[in-house]
């Protein structure tokens, strides 16, 4: 069955941009879909390493802070 989807000009030449010659768009967009990962597998992946997870809490906590306020 095939059904229609309407993308955005940019996501249509980000698709196409990333199709290989002999791929139709839904072999590109199963492609993608095939390649993510599900982010519930890294729950707790870094439970055990406390200093990095202060470093990374720190550097996400600066990255949020107005530019103003530095």
């Amino acid at each position: 069955m095939v059904k229609m989807v309407s993308l955005s000009n940019k996501a249509y030449a980000e698709l196409k941009d990333i199709k290989n010659i002999d791929e139709s768009f839904s072999d590109v967009i199963l492609r993608l879909l095939k390649n993510t990962k599900d982010i519930k597998q890294f729950a707790g992946i870094l439970k055990d390493h406390k200093s990095e997870l202060d470093l990374m809490e720190e550097s996400i906590t600066d990255d949020r802070m107005p530019a103003f306020l530095y």
